[in-house]
């Protein structure tokens, strides 16, 4: 689950361990920051 309120995301799982799905999740986040 994710939840985003303007400048806050909150994730209900580890996207760090769930391999290469996880890590694109991360790099598309911090590139949109």
């Amino acid at each position: 689950a994710v939840v985003e309120d303007g400048y806050v995301s909150a994730t209900q799982f580890h996207p760090e361990k769930s391999g290469d799905a996880g890590l694109a999740l991360i790099k598309n986040w911090v590139s949109a920051l």
